[in-house]
């Protein structure tokens, strides 16, 4: 199961295409070397994470180093496009793929996120309203979320929906909505 953080790194990198279309868009000529080097950080992201999509990425990696040499697709141009235009066409075609690819891989991971995130919100907003949440008195800050996550826990009418949320994303998660969500709903 993909954590959070991991989630939100690989979000990071998708956040970064507006950027690259806009170059694009300008015809910069750093356009293409910018996407290859997106590619190489999308791709080692993903490995780190133990996400088998690092192949498809690396494909197009592939691909792009092809296009980069003169072989689009493998093989020598037929035309009259110009090798510069060709190129930033081709890379341009290779990062929506892979901006495909990515949003279709996290899609899942994201809406359970999401749907946690709503439901963690109502359960701090009932905790706070009865008082299980209290000031962070300065102790280790993890057995502090613990001891607020067991405090919730031991209230039925609180139980089904903590249940549900370690469910959607795993203890050390959960922790960590809380954590912000409590922040969130704190200030």
């Amino acid at each position: 199961m993909l954590h959070l953080l991991n989630l939100e790194e690989i979000e990071a990198w998708l956040l970064r295409v507006p950027a690259l279309v806009k170059r694009f868009e300008e015809r910069d000529p750093g356009f293409v070397p910018a996407v290859k080097s997106w590619l190489v950080g999308v791709e080692d992201t993903l490995s780190r994470n133990g996400m088998p999509e690092t192949s498809e990425i690396a494909v197009c990696r592939g691909a792009l180093i092809s296009v980069e040499r003169g072989f689009p697709d493998g093989v020598a141009p037929q035309g009259r496009m110009g090798a510069r235009n060709l190129r930033q066409a081709r890379a341009s075609h290779l990062l929506k793929r892979a901006t495909d690819l990515i949003a279709e891989t996290i899609h899942s991971r994201r809406r359970q996120a999401d749907e946690a995130g709503r439901v963690m919100m109502q359960i701090v907003a009932v905790a706070d309203h009865l008082d299980l949440i209290p000031v962070d008195s300065g102790q280790n800050h993890t057995a502090y979320l613990e001891a607020i996550l067991v405090a919730m826990s031991n209230r039925a009418e609180l139980t089904s929906l903590v249940v549900h949320v370690i469910g959607l994303l795993g203890k050390a998660d959960t922790l960590m909505m809380l954590d912000r969500t409590i922040a969130r709903i704190r200030h």
